[in-house]
This record gives structure tokens, C-alpha cells and sequence, in this order.
């Protein structure tokens, strides 16, 4: 983020680091957030929303150009200087992608705030950082025009519920070309969701609208590949799960349930363990070979299964730690019939009894 200069995001300008702590010199930005001017105001009138939204889908889409995902754009991280001018702060949870025009570079990780995150964050399979950052821009929009946020439940389960669903009320009282932009932003399906420059030549966008210029200062290229590499190593223990993910698989719910509407086939099935987490990733290995499935690792504790008998199932296994000694082993469907992923995930388990519970 040193190597990026934008007018719409907060300069970062030096890191320091100690022993125990890292510093970070940031440009100063006093105007306060975007959320205290919708708490005080309320919604706020279309001119004046375009002008704040254009700003912010400038510095998003220089982001995603320097392969930047943010990860958790919301109305608390956009800022506002002493003249009004945009700032997106807060790069805590952003993530590196590999710009391949041949094959979709995919993330895997839940993070963000939940009214924010794209329905795709939710899934199993991974997501595309940018087409999500997408989506919370279209959060942001709405509630910008509305003065309410377009996902809300005091369940979690049922907000999730809505997102997946895109289950929200459009205003009435908005022009025609504004609940355009936010129906095709706010389109679940990642795929035929509006990109960044479609937003950009849309009527509702395009009134007034100009490019600032940003400047990225060259990085050498095995500086990036590096940290790419860095951020997908291998990692030899189990992956802490996220409170997001915990919510999903030990809330009483299974949200990939909510995917699974013929046209997806993911499914999680999974159980916990206190076995030492060595113990569990060589019993799993053994046990998936031992069911029928040809096993490929990906790390000691995030494995592919393919059962071919009595059909063909693919499967993602992977382990991961909710607590120090406890351990929660998830068996995602990637394809295959829901029966046969759960045959599969049984004769598993059952060659775990001892571990498994």
C-alpha cells in the first residue's frame, strides 16, 4: 500500500516496527466517516450520493488494477477529509490476487463485516476479492440512498438468508436509472454481476463524472510474486476458523444448504475432534484412501477427495481449529449428488469413530 497514491485512499506512508508491535504512519484524514454523515442526516439526496459513490468506485478500481481486493469496503471505512473529498481507509483484510486473463484467481477466506459481504463470501468454493468489493460498493449505494443498510436481521442465519437470496426492498422514491445501477450490483450471481467499468459507463454514474489520476510506484515483480506466494504457502498447522465460518458450520446451520438450489452443488458435512491435529491428518488421509477416494493434499490438513463408486463425487476436506485442542474437520461437495457426498462422508467417519464426534 506504500506504492499506491490515490486521492481517494488514505495514504499510507511509512511502517515502523518494534519487537512486539508494527506502526503505521497514515495520512491524516479529519472530516470522520461516511457513517457519521448518513447517522446524522440520514439518506441523503441522489446528487450528492453520486458524488460520494463516484469517488469511491475511482479508488476501487484502482485498487483492483494493482491487484488489490479490499475485503471490507462499508460506510465506517470510507472516510471523509476536511473538504469532503473521499478517503477508503482500512486495508487490514485486504488480500493480493494474480491478474490471469486465462483463469480465475480465486480467494478463500471469510472476512469483512456481514450486511457488507457478497453472497459468493459466503459459499465454499472461493471468490473473487474484486467482484465482492463490487457488491459492498452497492451496499454502500443503497444505503447512501435509502438511509438504511438493504441487508438487516437480528439473526444472523436470516441475514445471511437475505444476502444469498439478494432479498431486499428497492426504494420507491429513487429515479429509475439509480435502482438500475443497484439491482445489477446487487445481482447474487458473481458471474453476471456489473463490473467496475460498466458502473463506470452507466447513465446514473457517468453524470459529472471525471478519472482522478493515482500513481503507483513500480514494485520490482519478485517483490509481489513473493508476497503472493507468501499469502498461499503451505501451512503446516490447521487454519484457525473465522468467527463467519464458525457461525456456518457450528451455529445450527449449514450455509452452503442455502447454495445448493440445483444449479450449485455445495454441501458441508463435518465433524469435531480433540485429537492431536498430526494424528488427525494422517488417520484422514488413510481413512479417504481406505473409502475409495483418490486423495491429492493440498497441505497436511486441506485435501481433495474423488470417489468414483458407487458415483462420482468430488470432495474438499479440510481441517480447521476452533479453539487450542479442538478441532472441527468440514467435507465440502464440489460436484457429485448430495446423497452420494453424504454416503462418502459417512463411510469416512466411520473409519474415524475412535476421533470423530
Amino acid at each position: 500500500m506504500k506504492h499506491i497514491t490515490h486521492p481517494n485512499i488514505v495514504k499510507l506512508h511509512e511502517v515502523l516496527s518494534s519487537h512486539s508491535k508494527i506502526y503505521l504512519v497514515l495520512e491524516l484524514v479529519t472530516g470522520g466517516e461516511l457513517f457519521h454523515r448518513l447517522k446524522e442526516n440520514g439518506a441523503i439526496s441522489e446528487s450528492e450520493s453520486r458524488h460520494y459513490f463516484q469517488q469511491i468506485i475511482s479508488g476501487v478500481s484502482f485498487c483492483a488494477k494493482q491487484r488489490i481486493a479490499h475485503r471490507d469496503l462499508k460506510l465506517e471505512n470510507i472516510l471523509l477529509d476536511e473538504k469532503g473529498t473521499v478517503k477508503i481507509s482500512d486495508f487490514g483484510l485486504s488480500g493480493l490476487f494474480n491478474y490471469d486473463p486465462n483463469k480465475l484467481q480465486l480467494m478463500h477466506t471469510t472476512c469483512g463485516t456481514v450486511n457488507y459481504l457478497a453472497p459468493e463470501v459466503f459459499g465454499n468454493l472461493g471468490y473473487d476479492g474484486h467482484v465482492a468489493d463490487i457488491w459492498s460498493c452497492g451496499v454502500i449505494l443503497y444505503a447512501l440512498l435509502a438511509g438504511i443498510l438493504p441487508f438487516e436481521d437480528d439473526l444472523i442465519s436470516r441475514l445471511i438468508e437475505k444476502i444469498v437470496s439478494a432479498n431486499y426492498e428497492m426504494p420507491k422514491t429513487l429515479s429509475s436509472e439509480a435502482q438500475d445501477l443497484i439491482s445489477q450490483i446487487l445481482n447474487p450471481d458473481p458471474r453476471t454481476r456489473i463490473t467496475i467499468q460498466r458502473i463506470k459507463e452507466h447513465p446514473w454514474f457517468m453524470e459529472g463524472y471525471y478519472e482522478p489520476e493515482g500513481i503507483f510506484e513500480e514494485v520490482d515483480e519478485r517483490q509481489v510474486n513473493q508476497a503472493l506466494r507468501k499469502s498461499t504457502e503451505i501451512i503446516d498447522v490447521p487454519r484457525p476458523m473465522s468467527g463467519l465460518e464458525l457461525i456456518m458450520y457450528c451455529g445450527g446451520m449449514v450455509m452452503n444448504k442455502m447454495f445448493d438450489n440445483g444449479q450449485s452443488h455445495n454441501h458441508a458435512t463435518h465433524f469435531l475432534t480433540e485429537q492431536n491435529p498430526e494424528v488427525i491428518g494422517t488417520r484422514l488421509y488413510v481413512a479417504l484412501q481406505t473409502a475409495g477416494a483418490k486423495v491429492r493434499r493440498d497441505t497436511n490438513y486441506r485435501m481433495n477427495a474423488e470417489f468414483k463408486n458407487p458415483k462420482l463425487v468430488l470432495q474438499t476436506v479440510e481441517m480447521f481449529e476452533i479453539v487450542p485442542n479442538l478441532y472441527i474437520v468440514v467435507f465440502t461437495r464440489s460436484s457429485g449428488s448430495l446423497q452420494s457426498h453424504i454416503d462418502a462422508f459417512e463411510r469416512v467417519k466411520s473409519l474415524l469413530a475412535d476421533i470423530a464426534q
